[in-house]
């Protein structure tokens, strides 16, 4: 230190400068490995699953190889594999990751033989008179097709509707008579898995018992275990009870094919290595009690734990949600339509 008249400088060419960088310790834990398994083969397609894993402060997703290739992610414990090749045996495994990068050791590795190729063939079903009584419109999601065809079976499965799974749609029907108004029952069926038929569990998406009511409606909702990519839907109208199967021939009234393709929510289940993608923005990240919400018009939230588990919900106050309940770990917030993770210290 240099003394002046009514100053003093110091000499920093000599001071010995230090900086603390904190006393925090780097998370070097990794989580646990998963336990991996296989289930809904096609002839393209394999639905994997795992336990979830465990980690010093929080699993953040899933990383997915088929052999030593990563093929995606996964923010919950589940993901669906697309794109494969007919009658081929392939081998998958997943690793769990945390918000500082650590990496589990793999999973177990399971086999699958995706089943052979070729068309997907349908049982058939009719009536055999449509003179008194046939469907006018049928619609379900975009679907609005209204038939002037008298055929006991009409095939529209040129056209399709895009659905989601786990989201709800009103099926409605239309019935026409030509003069005396009957009684008509309805089932409505859905090959959920692909396979080629429709007598899983399930796949009678919906039915109503006989009435004159014109339109009938009711609602349908796509199974979170439904198989990605494009199926068909069965649309019958049966004078005065329900039709006893989807392959049923009977007497009077008609029968629709359609196509439905099943899609992803995107939500705890992407099919490329993209993470949740989300316009809403999020402070503080990591957060101790206080998480605010911003980029929204939505104040209903849902937040969720990485095993996919409904944690807490209720508004948005003033654009905050108190999380100071939460255990620590990694946790998804829907708000809205959109969804982010975000750590809770």
């Amino acid at each position: 230190m240099v003394k002046g008249a009514n100053h003093i400088f110091f000499d920093v060419n000599n001071a010995n400068i230090t900086v603390n960088a904190g006393s925090g310790t780097p998370d070097t834990v990794a989580p646990t490995a998963p336990t991996l398994a296989a289930s809904g083969t096609t002839s393209t397609t394999t639905n994997l699953s795992w336990s979830g894993a465990t980690d010093n402060v929080g699993v953040t997703g899933y990383d997915v190889y088929q052999g030593a290739s990563l093929i995606g992610s996964s923010a919950s414990t589940t993901y669906t594999v697309t794109g494969l090749t007919p009658s081929t045996t392939y081998s998958f495994s997943v690793k769990a990751k945390d918000a500082a990068g650590n990496a589990s050791v793999s999973s177990n590795t399971v086999s699958v033989t995706t089943l052979g190729g070729g068309t997907v063939t349908y049982c058939s079903s009719s009536a055999s008179n449509t003179a008194d009584e046939r469907i006018g419109n049928v619609k379900f999601g975009t679907i609005n097709n209204t038939s002037t065809g008298t055929a006991g079976y009409e095939n529209f499965t040129s056209v399709s509707t895009n659905v989601t799974r786990g989201s709800a749609y009103t099926i409605s029907v239309t019935p026409v008579w030509t003069s005396t108004v009957y009684s008509e029952a309805y089932a409505v069926y859905i090959d959920y898995n692909g396979d080629g038929d429709f007598t899983d569990s399930g796949e009678l998406a919906w039915s109503k018992a006989g009435s004159t009511t014109t339109p009938v409606t009711g609602s349908i909702t796509i199974p979170a275990t439904a198989t990605l990519g494009s199926t068909r839907m069965r649309v019958m109208m049966k004078y005065s009870s329900i039709p006893t199967s989807s392959c049923e021939a009977y007497t009077y009234g008609q029968v629709e094919d359609y196509t439905l393709n099943i899609v992803s929510s995107g939500k705890g289940e992407l099919s490329n290595t993209k993470d949740l993608i989300t316009d809403i923005k999020l402070y503080p990240n990591p957060v101790r009690d206080i998480l605010y919400v911003s980029n929204t018009a939505s104040e209903e939230y849902k937040i969720f734990d990485m095993g996919g588990k409904l944690v807490d919900s209720g508004k948005l106050q003033r654009g905050s949600v108190n999380v100071g309940n939460l255990i620590k770990g990694a946790y998804t917030i829907q708000v809205g339509e959109s969804s982010k993770r975000f750590i809770k210290n």
